[in-house]
């Protein structure tokens, strides 16, 4: 590790972090267990890795990104789908409120929010939980390996 190292597009970067909503409500968190990961690889996301250019070894910061820099995209009223019961399994039906993973017909999952259950049908909102919120991302940098 070279001494007094910043992260950097390729920086490898050992850190413990939360992600939060605006309220406090936290949505990711590494908890007192470091994780470390490897930027420019996708492992993170793109918009949350250039927050962290330019910190140094031991900074600790809190990122806000407003929903207005749409990180999770703008909030769209013609994801918002109305499903037949029968999408759900009979063990687990839905339930206001709750964030159920749907499976598409390439394979693919996409995050649904049920935002209301009537005896007709379920409405699902489509577009992503975090769309349209204000988001924190609080850091605290442990090592950082540079090429």
């Amino acid at each position: 590790m070279i001494a007094n190292s910043v992260i950097k597009v390729d920086s490898k970067v050992t850190l413990r972090y939360a992600v939060s909503l605006a309220d406090g409500t936290v949505i990711e968190e590494t908890g007192d267990k470091p994780e470390t990961i490897q930027l420019g690889q996708g492992e993170f996301i793109n918009e949350l890795e250039q927050k962290l250019y330019g910190l140094a070894v031991d900074d600790t910061d809190e990122i806000i990104i407003p929903a207005l820099d749409n990180l999770f995209g703008d909030y769209d009223e013609s994801r918002i789908k109305r499903v037949d019961h029968s999408v759900f399994d009979d063990g687990a039906p839905a339930q206001q409120g709750t964030v159920i993973e749907f499976t598409l017909p390439n394979g693919s999952t996409v995050p649904g929010i049920i935002r209301e259950v009537t005896d007709e049908n379920v409405l699902v909102d489509f577009n992503h939980p975090l769309c349209g919120r204000d988001i924190m991302l609080s850091v605290d940098i442990i090592s950082i390996e540079n090429a």
